[in-house]
């Protein structure tokens, strides 16, 4: 059942010589105005994650992304075919042929899934909370897309520097 609300007169009735009354004003349940405005104010003073790293984010993806999607990233793992999970190393190989500007649509395509999830965050979580936009990009240029089948995605070592 839907729930009714009182239909306010659009026209001042008649006061006989008094000033009219304010109408109620919209919302009428401030329990309901505070929880909004709280969950307004939480969510805008959250912090920006902080940039990352190739290294760092080759690091995400080992600690968050194999159970699906496989060390190197081609979904060869029980959890990735139950679900479906994309293959880099396919994509990674049709991106290196086709180039152009279906590329640059793809590695949107791909951040936004990353950024949001996939299926409201039931076959993948979002990570907007851990990753910025920039973040989500560069994953999906330097590391996603470089995946080769066999080959495992992890940090650079120590000693090397970050690309």
């Amino acid at each position: 059942m839907f729930p009714t609300f009182p239909v306010l007169p659009t026209t001042p009735a008649p006061t006989c010589g008094r000033l009219p009354q304010a109408a109620p004003t919209w919302p009428r349940h401030p329990p309901m105005l505070l929880l909004a405005l709280a969950t307004a104010l939480v969510c805008a003073g959250a912090e920006p994650p902080k940039a990352k790293s190739v290294q760092e984010l080759r690091a995400f993806f080992q600690q968050n992304c194999t159970r699906c999607h496989g060390l190197d990233g081609s979904a060869h793992t029980p959890e990735g075919k139950r679900l479906g999970g994309m293959d880099f190393t396919v994509v990674a190989e049709e991106f290196r042929q086709a180039g152009g500007p279906g590329s640059e649509r793809e590695i949107r395509r791909m951040s936004r899934g990353i950024l949001n999830g996939i299926l409201f965050g039931v076959t993948m979580p979002a990570w907007k909370t851990q990753l910025s936009p920039e973040d989500a990009q560069l994953m999906v240029k330097e590391v996603l897309l470089k995946a080769e089948r066999g080959k495992a995605i992890e940090p650079a070592p120590e000693g090397d520097k970050p690309q």
